[in-house]
């Protein structure tokens, strides 16, 4: 085990690095415009963040309401999901009347909340709608009902290009105290489209070698029963998959991902065509559509 003061196996790298200003975010350039514009300004309308885990989603609401002049209420809807909490919590919350100019109740997947919930948040958010902003993150869109999404701002936040994410490591490294090659991070932002997880992945890594190796491959048993389907072209075996209670169409093309060999003849049309859906994933109306379309794709190139 290193000799790093600075480094702790209670501290993770992924909340003591968590970007606490808009500059230091990966961003697309028009979500930096329009979050740029509503700090600014001073305020926000209801908000929707939606996209894969790992995003920046929370990142982003953290920034938003630590920089207005707000009382905000966190919550994590996927522990706290039914309207109970709805009606007591965020509608004691919302009827508070302060100094500050506005209550912000943050509701982290927003996603997980029951249809009956939302349908009460909905209700909220029409009858508050002076004197609070509503923040919402979501790793589904489809999840969220229709007349929440339509009160609401919509941004999309897609995983940040290769580029960034090996930036985003080599920072936090040095920062860290850590000497690494250059391909061995290049190899953990290849891997982790999902910033979180390159970061726990790295981390954990590191702690567990004294050094950062080489990445390890993470697909499992998952990502090698589609990509078996696919080379079989077993259409009712896809098909299937897609009926399980817990059928998770992001995680289902990240491991998929990694489970194609690299030695394969279409590796690299293959990654291509997964990787385009592990983009979409976030924000898709219909997952299975997807996930059956861009089965169909691979197929058709194999």
């Amino acid at each position: 085990m290193p000799d790093t003061p600075n480094v702790l196996e209670d501290v993770l790298w992924v909340e003591k690095h968590r970007p606490t200003k808009l500059a230091d975010l990966a961003l697309e350039k028009d979500n930096r415009t329009v979050l740029e514009a509503y700090l600014k300004a001073g305020e926000i309308p209801h908000l929707l963040l939606v996209g894969p885990p790992g995003t920046g989603k929370t990142t982003v609401a953290r920034i938003l309401y630590h920089s207005l002049d707000c009382r905000y209420l966190v919550l994590n809807a996927s522990a706290e999901r039914g309207i109970d909490t709805v009606r007591e919590k965020i509608g004691t919350f919302v009827t508070v009347m302060t100094d500050a100019r506005w209550n912000i109740p943050f509701l982290d997947e927003a996603d997980a909340l029951t249809t009956d919930a939302q349908t009460a948040l909905r209700n909220l958010i029409e009858s508050y709608a002076s004197r609070s902003r509503f923040i919402l993150t979501a790793n589904r869109l489809h999840r969220i009902i229709g007349p929440i999404q339509s009160r609401c701002q919509l941004l999309t936040l897609a995983p940040p290009p290769l580029k960034e994410r090996f930036r985003i490591l080599a920072s936090v490294l040095k920062k860290e105290g850590i000497v690494a090659e250059p391909a061995v991070v290049l190899g953990y932002a290849e891997r982790n489209p999902d910033m979180r997880k390159m970061l726990m992945s790295a981390q954990r890594a590191y702690l567990a070698k004294g050094h950062l190796p080489p990445a390890v491959a993470e697909g499992t048993a998952a990502g090698e029963e589609v990509f078996k389907l696919l080379e079989s072209k077993n259409w009712t075996g896809l098909r299937r998959l897609t009926t399980s209670d817990s059928f998770d169409v992001y995680e289902v093309f990240r491991e998929l991902f990694w489970a194609v060999p690299d030695d394969h003849p279409r590796a690299g049309f293959l990654r291509h065509v997964i990787g385009k859906g592990v983009h979409e994933s976030g924000f898709t109306p219909d997952p299975i559509i997807l996930f059956l379309g861009v089965c169909a794709e691979a197929m058709e190139g194999l």
